[in-house]
């Protein structure tokens, strides 16, 4: 609640009763179980929806689905722009939404490379990142079998990020399924690199992006140096970052 206040302000605004979570390390995990207790109880009058590309189906393809949209409008642009399809897409990935609908339309186009920056965290231990392809293993979640943060009983991990959207133990079925053919890649980016990237492309560009996506920003500015001239880099910015002002002011100690 504290980290999303602006956007739990505007839900209020709207008319929705937004409820606090109390359990476990109070992240998107946690607010998924509440819910789907919630809707259990009350399954006559309540209507479980996920808004991000995981859980059980149908809303891994039903989200897709939807943000699909992203890379349709990606293609169209960069072809009226440019005349060719970029060398690689570059997108954040939580639960992974957004990296899914920047990816979708691109997936049959192999020569585009397609690349997810997860959340590095603030450290390699496990509870202190993130990352779940090089820091997890197969096992299933909230009616997901994907990649998942666990210890060795299965018991699923606590997780890190300055970022409240990646903070999440599992990630999205088709997320797997890109990783495991080896169709897309899977990379991360610590807090570190992420409040850094918010800093550069605010000053440079004047775009303020939320600190889900300057993981990917940061992973542009990485691999941008070591990339041809003529090789285009197409980075989705899925958020704004006024959300996250409260935590970019401690931070960063502005």
């Amino acid at each position: 609640m504290e980290r999303q206040e602006l956007n739990v302000l505007r839900m209020r605004l709207l008319g929705a009763e937004v409820r606090g979570v109390s359990a476990g390390s109070k992240t998107l995990k946690d607010a998924i179980s509440e819910a789907m207790r919630d809707w259990v109880t009350n399954v006559r009058t309540t209507y479980y929806l996920l808004g991000s590309a995981l859980g059980a189906h149908p809303y891994p393809t039903m989200v897709r689905d939807f943000h699909r949209c992203i890379s349709r409008e990606m293609k169209a642009q960069i072809l009226e722009k440019e005349g060719r399809l970029p060398t690689a897409v570059i997108a954040c990935v939580g639960g992974g939404s957004n990296a899914i609908g920047a990816f979708y339309e691109f997936i049959p186009e192999k020569n585009v490379r397609l690349i997810g920056v997860e959340a590095g965290g603030r450290g390699t231990a496990l509870g202190e990142h993130a990352v779940r392809f090089a820091g997890g293993s197969p096992g299933v979640l909230q009616g997901t079998f994907s990649y998942v943060l666990q210890d060795e009983n299965g018991q699923i991990a606590l997780t890190h990020s300055v970022s409240a959207g990646l903070d999440y133990a599992s990630i999205g079925p088709e997320h797997a399924a890109l990783h495991d053919s080896g169709r897309a890649e899977y990379v991360s980016q610590d807090d570190a690199a992420a409040l850094q990237a918010v800093v550069t492309l605010a000053r440079t560009e004047g775009i303020l992006p939320a600190l889900e996506s300057a993981h990917a920003v940061a992973e542009a500015v990485k691999r941008a140096p070591a990339m041809a001239a003529h090789d285009i880099l197409v980075v989705n910015l899925s958020g704004r970052g006024d959300k996250d002002m409260g935590i970019l002011a401690e931070e960063l100690k502005l």
